[in-house]
């Protein structure tokens, strides 16, 4: 009876051990085709990237701004209503202005995000950038021929990257306004002039122009624009219903 007892239970742990490796095997040949998978995945993207950088893209947009102050230069454009950012470390021409019709060509390709352990992402390279139509900025400089006057209070201490900033705002502002007075101005080059100044509307801080002409040497102020530099965002002043209306 007892060798019966052993040999049931040696049959019994047999069984357990072969059914055991059997389940092993088993999830060990899942394990190594979802690796398989994985690894496949992996290489089809890789190829995919690859595939993108040596892509060459090419469309027609509307330029807006450089941006020089980051780790990568960059370049905004629009098509339509829907904005366009470039990495622009490739190209060292900074001649277009806003509103300037420009072909760029591009690719996709490598940068490196500083302060996130150098984290690579994929992202719109600038290769080639041509110039194919004036905007109205380019137009008015061509037919104004003069320097827009500007003055601030010392005490700002405005950097003058902010202050060429604020010149090209105020250039484009005028370029595209409906006023018949810039026309007035412009078409007889009469000297056009602004001052620069901080103010708080409605617990909001803003950099404003009021844009004016020289007239026995002072200024008469007739617009006035108020720039969000937390927003990037431009407005006309309403003098009538004191109200501030987005300027694009």
């Amino acid at each position: 009876m007892k060798n019966k007892l052993t040999l049931f239970l040696s049959i019994i742990t047999f069984s357990s051990f072969v059914l055991q490796s059997c389940e092993n095997k088993t999830k060990n040949t899942g394990e190594i085709k979802k690796n398989s998978q994985n690894q496949s995945e992996l290489k089809k993207a890789d190829l995919k990237i690859i595939q993108d950088k040596e892509k060459v893209l090419k469309d027609v947009f509307e330029f807006v701004v450089y941006n020089d102050d980051l780790d990568y230069t960059s370049l905004r454009a629009k098509k339509g209503e829907e904005l366009h950012d470039f990495v622009n470390d490739k190209n060292n021409d900074r001649s277009l202005l806003r509103g300037d019709i420009c072909e760029i060509q591009w690719r996709k390709d490598t940068i490196y995000v500083a302060g996130d352990g150098e984290t690579p992402i994929i992202d719109d390279w600038a290769i080639s950038i041509k110039k194919i139509k004036d905007g109205k900025v380019s137009k008015l400089r061509k037919d104004y021929k003069m320097k827009l006057k500007y003055h601030w209070s010392k005490e700002e201490n405005y950097s003058q990257s902010f202050l060429d900033k604020i010149y090209l705002l105020t250039e484009y502002y005028i370029a595209n306004s409906k006023n018949k007075l810039f026309k007035h101005l412009i078409g007889d080059k009469e000297q056009i002039a602004f001052s620069i100044e901080n103010r708080t509307r409605k617990n909001k801080d803003f950099t404003v122009m009021g844009i004016g002409y020289e007239l026995e040497n002072r200024s008469n102020i007739f617009q006035w624009l108020y720039y969000n530099n937390e927003n990037g965002k431009l407005y006309e002043y309403d003098l009538s219903n004191d109200k501030l209306n987005e300027f694009k």
